[in-house]
Formats: C-alpha cells, sequence, structure tokens
C-alpha cells in the first residue's frame, strides 16, 4: 500500500519539478575584436532560467550556428546584452517543453519543438545551452520528419527563406514555368531555399556552387548548377528568363549582374551579408526588395515550415555536429565558410567531462 501511494504521488509530480537548478552554456562576457574572434566564448556553468509569463523553458537536445551567430559576437549590441553578466548565445533551438509559464496554453509539457531564438530589442538568444527561454508565441511543434538535430538546424534558416519568398509572391499560384535563382546553393539558406522553390511548383532552379556539392543540390530540387569557381549565373542566364532571384550570398555587384536576366514583373529579394546592395538601376517592372531582419516572433510561420516538412519537402543537411563543449570547434568551422548546410551543436548530460568555467 505504501509503494502505491508512493508511486501515486509521483504521477502527481509535474514533469517540471524534474528539471536541474544548474545547466551548461556557451557565453559570451564581451563582443570580439573582429568577426572570427571567439576568444570571449566559453563554457560555463549557470543557473537554469525560470519561464515567466507567456514564456516556455525548452529542455534543449540541439542546436546549429550560423553566421549571424559568429557576426552578433563582434557588435556592439553584446555590450548591452553583457551588462549583467555573461550572455548565452545561439539562435536555433529544437528539444522539449520542460515547463510552461502562467498564461501559456497552446503548448504543454513533454511537447517536441523548434524555435528561432532570434528576437531583437533586447537581443534574445540562449540556445546554446541545457535549458532555454522562448516566449510560446515564438515556438512552433516540430516535425515528426526531422529528429532533434535535424530541427535544430532549421529555424533561423528555413524562417528566412519562407519570408523572402512571401516577400517574393509565394505561393505563385497558377504561374507556368516558374523560374528562381538562388544565387548560393549549398549554404545553411541555400538548402531549405531550394526545396522551397521546388515546393512552390518552379520548373527550373538554378544556383552555384562547387562541384563537389552538385549532386546533393540536384537531390534537394535544384535544375541548373553552376561551379562559381569557373562562372557566373549570370553568364549562363539569357535576358528576361527568370521570375525571382534569392541572392542569400548578398554579394557585391549582384544586383546590377541579376537585371538583364529578370522578366518584367520578377522580384529581386537581398539578403544582406557580403557587402551587396540593391541595383541602383533596375530594369523596368522588376521589385527589388532588401529583406532585412528574420522575424523570428510568430509561430505561425514555423508552422507553415513544419507543414512543408510533413510532406517530406523540407530536409535537413547537417555536415557536421559537435557537442556544446566544443564550441570553439562548431564555430571555427562555420567561420571557415565552406559547410555544406548546417553545423550543429548537440547537448550532452548534465556533468560531461570537460574543462569548464565555473
Amino acid at each position: 500500500m505504501v509503494m502505491l501511494l508512493v508511486a501515486c504521488a509521483a504521477l502527481l509530480v509535474p514533469c517540471d519539478a524534474f528539471t536541474p537548478k544548474r545547466m551548461q552554456a556557451a557565453v559570451t562576457f564581451g563582443a570580439g575584436k573582429e568577426e572570427g574572434d571567439f576568444c570571449k566564448i566559453a563554457v560555463i556553468y549557470k543557473d537554469v532560467p525560470q519561464p515567466g509569463n507567456g514564456q516556455v523553458l525548452i529542455r534543449v537536445a540541439a542546436s546549429s550556428v550560423n553566421p549571424i551567430d559568429w557576426k552578433v559576437m563582434s557588435m556592439s549590441i553584446l555590450s548591452a546584452a553583457t551588462l549583467f553578466g555573461p550572455k548565452v548565445m545561439g539562435f536555433d533551438v529544437a528539444g522539449t517543453i520542460a515547463a510552461v509559464g502562467p498564461g501559456c496554453s497552446r503548448l504543454k509539457v513533454g511537447d517536441e519543438v523548434w524555435a528561432d531564438l532570434g528576437k531583437f530589442d533586447p537581443l534574445q538568444l540562449g540556445a546554446w545551452a541545457d535549458y532555454a527561454l522562448a516566449d510560446e508565441s515564438q515556438v512552433g511543434l516540430k516535425s515528426s520528419k526531422h529528429n532533434f538535430t535535424e530541427a535544430a538546424s532549421l529555424p533561423l534558416a528555413s524562417l528566412t527563406d519562407y519570408q523572402a519568398f512571401k516577400q517574393a509572391g509565394a505561393p505563385w499560384t497558377g504561374k507556368k514555368n516558374l523560374t528562381v535563382v538562388i544565387t548560393s546553393g549549398a549554404g545553411g539558406t541555400g538548402t531549405p531555399a531550394i526545396q522551397l522553390a521546388k515546393h512552390y511548383g518552379a520548373t527550373r532552379i538554378i544556383t552555384a556552387s562547387s562541384p563537389s556539392n552538385f549532386e546533393l543540390l540536384k537531390s534537394l530540387g535544384a535544375t541548373d548548377v553552376f561551379d562559381y569557381h569557373k562562372t557566373t549565373i549570370w553568364k549562363e542566364l539569357k535576358e528576361d528568363t527568370v521570375d525571382f532571384v534569392y541572392d542569400n550570398y548578398g554579394g557585391v555587384g549582384t544586383a546590377d549582374a541579376a537585371m538583364p536576366s529578370l522578366r518584367s514583373g520578377g522580384v529581386f529579394v537581398l539578403v544582406p551579408g557580403k557587402g551587396g546592395a540593391l541595383s541602383k538601376n533596375p530594369k523596368a517592372g522588376v521589385t527589388q526588395i532588401n529583406y532585412g531582419l528574420c522575424d523570428a516572433s510568430k509561430h505561425e510561420d514555423l508552422d507553415a515550415l513544419k507543414a512543408i516538412a510533413d510532406l517530406g519537402h523540407l530536409k535537413a543537411v547537417v555536415q557536421q555536429s559537435f557537442p556544446l563543449e566544443d564550441i570553439h570547434g562548431a564555430l571555427d568551422a562555420s567561420f571557415s565558410g565552406h559547410a555544406v548546410g548546417k553545423i550543429a551543436i548537440v547537448m550532452g548530460p548534465m556533468g560531461a567531462a570537460s574543462p569548464l568555467l565555473v
């Protein structure tokens, strides 16, 4: 009888009661001197945060590295973010809901979720840790088609692509002979973008990469892949043949080079990154859009991506995985500029052996 009472009592204890008080987290103590300077990044032990009103606590299974991660690390915005102590870094997160704060009703403890912790003003972040806080409104249920590592590689990159495609007019219902150019095919935003273009009915999907990635990109839906070591996309295309150019690389001069290929009524979307800008002399009838920042605040966009993933139309491409303890290895792999798809960060059990700062 006593054992039965104990067992029944255990069932009444909420799952989040078993959340530990301390966790491992990759933090920064301030901004680096330049991009690629990771000397102020370290893995430490710190208190597990508690969800406030409208927030959920996610037990993180995996995260990933985006170029914006190491760009932020050299920005002055970190001066304010680290004013009161080290700042936990990381945008992408996939894991399980460990606790819900007051005012939450959509998600429950045990739900498997994904999110982009990329809200600004103030700077959010916090994914590179055993536990992370998020607004319930920005967290979506992950697709069963993805394991946690795969799901964690997608939120920021696929949200960026999805929102850029929406700005360009997707879905293009009834559009015939839809031709889409994605300037960089093998990177973090490139691999989901190719799949979204195919999902939205593009008959020709054009991109560029190294030859070693041709087979991968064609398996995702690319129809034309050019070797950027030998040529440019624009040299290979005829005039007035492209409906949408998604410049996810953001190189200098790309907008001007792309204009002859675009049809009147076409759209050029720039994701700033490598010094690129919109053309000062766009073709008549072509719309230019400077993408700006990804909106990480609405789970509805993640839910739309989940629906696409559930159809098998959004697969993850993860080149390498690193444990949280080797955060410098993960950052270096991304910063090298040669990553295909995404670099994953996988959380380990508490107390894993590593040279931690306490």
